[in-house]
């Protein structure tokens, strides 16, 4: 545990001293670029709806597809496209959209794959439609429907035992079998969503470009409600090299805890990467105030030409409780910007998370290694049963006492 004081993000952050449990939420006002979505290699966006039909736009990541159509026609007594003359239904793999009360057949129809209706969300602005749709895999759709004009159908692997009809068909796919697609939600049926973007998460930017502020109450904010997990639920690893042009950092994940994870909820929706020119912030949304791993790096980077994915790591398969397995992690790559006497290691300062649990050991839980030299942080939030809330509370009470309880003069009571 570091030494009360501990400075991080020097020259970057504006930090002066910090509590230990605060050291590794840096404020500053800066903007980082903010890794959201994995880029597909190719296909990014093309138009054309349903059959390849109607003024509709299309971009997508690898796990979000996002539909945008400019409403026309005029409306009666010449009211402007609004939410209330707009109906989106959604399924796990279909769309229909009413406008002012007709079926719209250039999205309307089988989607290119698989989504989540709960994250998906639409809304009307400046009389454009928009839908944002999470996929449930991360891959790269050739078209945004299926259908004869756009090359694609929906083919489903036929189930040639009841196990197989009860897993799913995906029979290729990673951990197929293993009952990960169980924990899935099903959304089967066409129901219909409500309009409007999601809240924003404090610390996230606002779609006209400013920045939700921070939940008040510091180390001590209630959770969020968009916790989904946290570093120690799932992350059983961090690792980091660089060569001359380039710093990686890995967070490696328990297989079937990742599995299971993604199954039920969009990684994009999850998993997020702040990087300014000389610091980066890997986190989970919801809880942002306990990042998975903060560092200040040795040197300057090009942060807008940072990039994340989810890959693999031979090397992490012994961690796993399977190692014939794939070992899942995130990779962050940072460009470097070369400069006479940087470098010489990759963070001047680094914290961390705690990892999961490895083994019970005869002085409580022995828990994974993360990065060398990093130091682990208390966790943050209102939670009367984690010790790192009364380890906060303890270090909040020395650091107010050490700042003005020594120096100040007695105060007389007053009674009123």
């Amino acid at each position: 545990q570091a030494e009360p004081g501990s400075s991080v993000g020097r020259g970057l952050v504006g930090c002066a001293a910090m509590e230990v449990a605060e050291a590794a939420r840096p404020l500053t006002n800066v903007a980082p670029c903010q890794l959201r979505s994995f880029p597909v290699p190719f296909n990014s966006h093309g138009s054309g709806g349903v059959d390849g039909q109607g003024s509709v736009e299309w971009a997508q990541s690898m796990g979000q597809l996002t539909l945008t159509h400019r409403l026309e026609g005029a409306l009666p007594e010449r009211k402007t496209w609004s939410n209330e003359e707009v109906q989106v239904k959604m399924s796990s793999n279909s769309l229909e959209v009413t406008l002012n009360g007709t079926i719209f057949k250039p999205l309307t129809g089988d989607l290119a794959g698989d989504i989540f209706r709960f994250k998906s969300w639409w809304v009307v602005e400046d009389e454009t439609l928009i839908i944002r749709l999470f996929k449930r895999t991360l891959n790269s759709w050739k078209h945004a429907f299926a259908g004869p004009n756009s090359g694609m159908f929906r083919r489903n692997a036929f189930p040639w035992t009841k196990v197989m009809e009860k897993r799913g068909t995906n029979h290729n796919g990673a951990g197929h079998g293993m009952g990960y697609a169980e924990a899935a939600p099903k959304e089967e049926n066409l129901e219909e969503v409500s309009p409007g973007r999601p809240a924003v998460e404090p610390g996230e930017l606002r779609p006209d470009g400013t920045v939700e502020e921070l939940s008040a109450g510091g180390v001590f904010a209630l959770q969020s409600e968009r916790h989904i997990c946290a570093a120690h639920d799932l992350c059983l690893g961090l690792t980091a090299q660089q060569d001359d042009f380039t710093v990686t950092i890995e967070v490696h994940f328990e297989l079937q805890r990742f599995e299971e994870l993604r199954a039920r909820y969009p990684l994009e929706a999850l998993i997020a990467t702040d990087v300014w020119p000389n610091a980066v912030c890997i986190f989970f949304q919801g809880d942002r105030m306990n990042p998975i791993v903060w560092a200040e790096l040795d040197g300057k980077v090009e942060a807008m030409s940072s990039t994340f994915r989810i890959s693999s790591s031979d090397p992490m398969r012994r961690r796993q409780a399977k190692g014939d397995m794939y070992s899942p992690c995130l990779s962050v790559r940072l460009t470097k910007i070369r400069e006479p006497g940087s470098w010489t290691r990759i963070f001047k300062e680094v914290w961390q998370h705690k990892l999961m649990v490895k083994e019970l050991g005869p002085f409580g839980p022995q828990r994974f290694d993360g990065l060398n030299g990093a130091r682990n942080f208390l966790r943050a939030g209102y939670n009367l049963d984690d010790p790192d809330f009364w380890g906060n509370v303890d270090h909040y009470a020395a650091m107010t006492m050490k700042q003005s309880g020594y120096t100040s003069a007695p105060k007389k009571l007053t009674v009123t």
